[in-house]
C-alpha cells in the first residue's frame, strides 16, 4: 500500500534529491524482486560455485575497493555530498548496465555463466560505497539534526579525517 502513494515519485526515483537517500519507500518491492532475481539466474544455470565465485569477488572488491573509493571521493569532493552522491549514481548505473548485458549475452549462451558471477558483485560494491557516504558524511555534517549512529560514525569520521587530513 506504501509503495502507490509514491508512485509519481518512482521516475525521478534517481535525480531527485527528495526520496534519494530514503530508499525504505520501495521496501514493499523487495522480496518480489528478489524472487525474479533468483529465477533470473536459474535461468543461465548459475551454479554454486558461481555463487561462491560472485561472492569472493564481493568480498575482495569490498576489502580493497570500498575504502579507496570513499578515500577518493573525499579527496575529489570534500563539501559536496550531492556532487558525491550524483557520481556514484551514474557509475552505479554505467555498472549496473553492463552487468546485465553481460547477464543477456549469458541467457543466449554467448557468454559463460562465470563472467556473471564476475559482474554482478560490481553494481553491489557501488552500493556499498554510497552506502558509506551516505551514512558516514550526512551523520558526521548532522544533516537536517539527523544522526545515524553517534559517537560510532563520528569516531570513525574523525579517524579518517585524522589520517587523511585534506
Amino acid at each position: 500500500m506504501v509503495i502507490f502513494a509514491y508512485l509519481r515519485s518512482l521516475p525521478g526515483l534517481g535525480i531527485s534529491p527528495g526520496i534519494n537517500p530514503d530508499i525504505r519507500y520501495l521496501s514493499p518491492l523487495y522480496l518480489p524482486l528478489t524472487g525474479l532475481g533468483l529465477y533470473a539466474l536459474k535461468l543461465i544455470d548459475f551454479t554454486e560455485r558461481d555463487i561462491i565465485t560472485s561472492l569472493k569477488t564481493l568480498g575482495a572488491l569490498a576489502v580493497t575497493v570500498l575504502p579507496l573509493a570513499y578515500v577518493i571521493q573525499q579527496y575529489l569532493w570534500p563539501s559536496s555530498l550531492a556532487t558525491q552522491l550524483t557520481f556514484l549514481m551514474w557509475l552505479s548505473y554505467s555498472f549496473l548496465a553492463v552487468a546485465a548485458i553481460t547477464y543477456l549475452l549469458a541467457l543466449s549462451k554467448r557468454l559463460k555463466t562465470e563472467y556473471v558471477a564476475y559482474a554482478l558483485p560490481i553494481p553491489l560494491l557501488f552500493s556499498l560505497v554510497w552506502e558509506s557516504v551516505v551514512d558516514f558524511r550526512f551523520a558526521t555534517v548532522g544533516w537536517e539534526g539527523y544522526h545515524f549512529w553517534i559517537p560510532l560514525v563520528q569516531y570513525v569520521w574523525y579517524m579518517q579525517y585524522h589520517i587523511f587530513p585534506f
